[in-house]
Order: C-alpha cells, then sequence, then structure tokens
C-alpha cells in the first residue's frame, strides 16, 4: 500500500513575514546606515587611538609624530599625537553615505587618498622640494616617499559586528510580522 503526506504553506503570517524579507532586501538603507556608522566608528578609532590598518598592521609612525614627542595621547602640550591626527581634520572628515544596497565611507579632504594609499611627491618645475618639518628644521629633497596608512576598510571585529546587524535586521523583519 502507498503512502503520502502532502504538506502545504497556507499561514498568512509566515507568508507576510517572508514578503516583508523580501521587501526589506530590496531597500537595505537602513542596514547600510548602520554598517556605515560601524565603519566611520572603526576609521575614527584607527586614526585617533589605535594607528593600526583594518587588517591589523601598525601603521609606520610618521616623522610629524615621532619629531613631536610621540604617539602616545591627545595632540598638544608638547605631544604631537598619534600619526594622523595633528589637527584632527581628517579624522571629522570621515562620513558615509546609505544607500539602497551599498554604503560609502571616506573622507573630503584632499590629503585623505594619500594617507590611505600611500603616494611618492615629487617637484613639478623645481629639483627639489623644500620645506619645514615640524621641529623647525628647514629641508630639500628629491622627493617625499609618504607610506600607506590604511583607515578605511573592515577588521575582524567590524566585520563581525556587520555580520551581527545582517541577521539582527533580517531576523527583525521576520519577527515584526509574527508578533
Amino acid at each position: 500500500m502507498a503512502v503520502s503526506l502532502k504538506v502545504r504553506f497556507e499561514d498568512a503570517a509566515p507568508r507576510a513575514a517572508l514578503a516583508r524579507a523580501a521587501e526589506g532586501a530590496r531597500d537595505l538603507t537602513e542596514l547600510m546606515d548602520q554598517i556605515g556608522s560601524v565603519l566611520v566608528n572603526g576609521a575614527v578609532e584607527r586614526i585617533g587611538q589605535t594607528n593600526v590598518a583594518p587588517s591589523g598592521t601598525p601603521w609606520p609612525k610618521s616623522l610629524r609624530a615621532q619629531l613631536g614627542g610621540g604617539e602616545d595621547g591627545e595632540p598638544g602640550a608638547g605631544n604631537a599625537g598619534p600619526t594622523l591626527h595633528d589637527t584632527g581634520q581628517l579624522m571629522r572628515s570621515i562620513t558615509e553615505l546609505p544607500a539602497p544596497t551599498q554604503v560609502t565611507v571616506g573622507s573630503n579632504m584632499i590629503y585623505a587618498g594619500v594617507h590611505q594609499t600611500g603616494a611618492t611627491i615629487r617637484p613639478k618645475t623645481k629639483k627639489a622640494l623644500s620645506f619645514t618639518l615640524a621641529n623647525g628644521d628647514a629641508v630639500t629633497v628629491g622627493s617625499v616617499t609618504i607610506p600607506a596608512r590604511p583607515y578605511l576598510g573592515i577588521s575582524e571585529e567590524e566585520s563581525a559586528d556587520i555580520e551581527e546587524l545582517s541577521l539582527q535586521y533580517f531576523a527583525d523583519l521576520l519577527d515584526e510580522e509574527l508578533r
């Protein structure tokens, strides 16, 4: 004798929850805003405190920080402060722009990209570059290489936070209809 069991999914609440989750997946702006906040906070912490790339690699100490009294503490009172935190402008300029399927995190400071990726600066019209160091010494050189000090990116901790936010976002969408 043949036996069969047929199960149908007709409950309105789970169907509504799945529809809401599907709709929520089309416009993730709210989730992207939360993810953006995690990434902005991470970049701010790297610039203002840790001086460590998202990968966990410590940044090369800047000459300004070396000449100005070291990395520890806030700028001022004879202390240059952390490497990318002279005036704090770069740190304060980090923003996020959420959209339905992505979030953009960055800075509009003209030098932001140089610090993120590094650069070699060479004179355009002269044979050498001349400038004054943080300690007041005047120098003339053929070029200046600024090492990359990545402050934007996703650390392991931020990745875990983003995963948790994402799971909670969809759990909330599903749960809202079931309450």
